[in-house]
């Protein structure tokens, strides 16, 4: 196989760990048989969006992968996973806890994150749950909309075994055809327990 890590990332990049983070992420990568692909904007500010989103093991290659890409990545999960080593392996990665039952106050957390800080990427699944549902949630292009950020489309890919960090979603400001058009192109992918 080759290099499990054929991705771009611009020199400014939010980064995080060293040589051995970097190497242990890599290691766990090929021994899952994937790969990154694709490229990262030149935007200081990129909220990412991460799908399908279909099983656990998606958080677990989530974290190999950031960690073999060296990039401080946020990204929230339900706050009652915070517990014990998962736990610990969450905040060390970038994990925040949420309490999903206040979805209105993380938008505008998440929105106040990008206004104080000059480079920060975030990272969000839009489904908001495991189960195949028809219309996503649409806090990620409310926190865009609102913070003024490039939304960058990663997918996960499970056939090709390929994290793939594509191109920005193309924002018009109209909410549901916005949404309409990112999951048109995530129809594309194939989840590890897509139906």
């Amino acid at each position: 196989m080759n290099s499990p890590m054929q991705l771009h990332i611009p020199a400014h990049a939010p980064r995080a760990g060293g040589s051995l983070w970097r190497a242990t992420g890599r290691v766990f990568l090929r021994l899952f048989g994937c790969r990154v692909t694709g490229a990262f904007p030149e935007d200081p500010k990129v909220l990412a969006i991460a799908a399908p989103h279909t099983s656990n093991w998606d958080w677990l290659i989530g974290v190999f992968a950031l960690m073999a890409t060296g990039l401080r990545l946020t990204y929230i999960a339900k706050h009652s996973a915070f517990v014990g080593p998962v736990g610990w392996l969450m905040r060390a990665t970038g994990g925040v806890p949420v309490d999903r039952s206040q979805a209105s106050s993380t938008v505008d957390e998440i929105v106040q994150q990008f206004e104080q800080n000059d480079s920060l990427y975030y990272v969000i699944a839009p489904e908001g749950t495991r189960k195949h549902v028809e219309r996503w949630k649409t806090g990620f292009l409310r926190v865009a909309y609102q913070a003024g950020v490039a939304v960058v489309m990663v997918s996960f890919d499970y056939p090709t075994r390929t994290i793939r960090v594509g191109e920005k979603a193309p924002l018009t400001g109209d909410i549901d055809k916005d949404l309409q058009a990112v999951q048109d192109y995530y129809r594309q992918f194939r989840g590890r327990n897509s139906a």
